[in-house]
């Protein structure tokens, strides 16, 4: 029939129409769990136990009282409506700029616009947007299974880090995107900084000092790494990592290239930059312009690295692809 999560809904349903004394069909049972899927099971069980002690009918009550009961509107799914979907997207001078944690929807839609956006016609871009948006989230909306349908988010990084900070602590607030997930954007020196922009029960384990980049590291050199940042003093805790340390594999010597295999690696990075730089760009790509985008992307980074250290603004977002920033910075 579909998911547990269905499965589940539809045993509380019948339970309800039992306790209120109402005969119903199998299928309406499950139309009415496919109805309420978007709601949480939290949500879902106060509505069912409000239901059982406080509905006046002998019959099973319509949705809509249900999901009023839970707490939802009318769609609870938590995608945003096309006006404030549009409000939130980077424009401007600011394309490149500013993070957003955004859906699939938004992320389709976006780039459905974007070269009007680049062309310098925001009305044009946001009918555009607004359409696709609405065609997009209706499609998600009227999948039959619960899972396909939940709204699933992700980052676009810009260039400025200021901005990327408070916009992933907002998302990690807002339940948009777990710690983890967050602190994959976040520079290694500005974990500190990110931390202190999130709940305090959010920061464990971020706040650790001076960061060690080699924390992540598997065996000896990032257990010895952990050690140093967590301060250990207790001698039960010492005497288990050093059990840790000495039960870690030791690693490998890594077996040199040969020429030709050397050679095929570089074969593959080129073929691959040159895919993602068309696939960006919408069309292919002369050798002249791949090269040019290289140049410009590396220029970049070096100007960026140069306005960090004396705090300065970035470039100008005209000269790289919205999403060379992540790229650069990645490199």
């Amino acid at each position: 029939m579909g998911s547990s999560f269905t499965i589940w809904i539809v045993e509380q349903l019948t339970l309800l129409a039992i306790a209120l004394g109402d005969a119903v069909t199998p299928e309406r049972l499950e139309t009415c769990a496919e109805d309420l899927a978007d709601i949480s099971r939290e949500a879902l069980a106060a509505a069912f136990l409000r239901a059982r002690r406080e509905y006046e009918y002998p019959k099973l009550p319509p949705v809509s009282y249900i999901r009023k009961l839970a707490g939802a509107g009318p769609l609870a799914d938590g995608r945003l409506g096309p006006e404030e979907a549009w409000a939130r997207m980077p424009k401007g001078d600011r394309m490149e700029q500013d993070t957003i944690v955004w859906t699939e929807e938004e992320r389709v839609a976006y780039f459905a616009c974007r070269s009007l956006l680049l062309e310098g016609d925001p009305i044009g871009a946001r009918m555009a947007f607004k359409e696709r948006y609405e065609r997009e989230i209706a499609a998600a909306r009227a999948h039959p299974s619960a899972e396909v349908r939940r709204v699933a988010w992700t980052v676009s990084a810009g260039f400025d880090v200021e901005h990327r900070l408070t916009t992933l602590a907002t998302a990690v607030q807002e339940k948009r995107l777990s710690v983890a997930a967050a602190v994959q954007f976040v520079p290694g020196e500005r974990r500190n900084d990110f931390a202190r922009l999130l709940p305090a029960a959010e920061t464990k384990g971020l706040l650790t000092g001076e960061v060690n980049p080699l924390a992540n590291l598997p065996g000896f050199p990032g257990i010895l790494a952990r050690m140093q940042m967590q301060k250990i003093q207790d001698e039960a805790e010492g005497e288990e990592f050093l059990r840790e340390l000495q039960a870690a594999p030791s690693k490998p010597k890594p077996t040199p290239l040969s020429d030709a295999e050397r050679a095929e690696r570089r074969k593959r990075q080129r073929e691959f930059i040159r895919a993602r730089m068309e696939s960006e760009a919408g069309h292919t790509l002369t050798d002249e312009e791949i090269r040019q985008r290289q140049l410009n992307a590396a220029r970049g980074v070096m100007e960026r690295e140069a306005s960090l250290s004396l705090g300065k603004p970035g470039r100008p977002a005209s000269e790289v692809s919205p999403r060379e920033g992540a790229k650069a910075e990645a490199a």
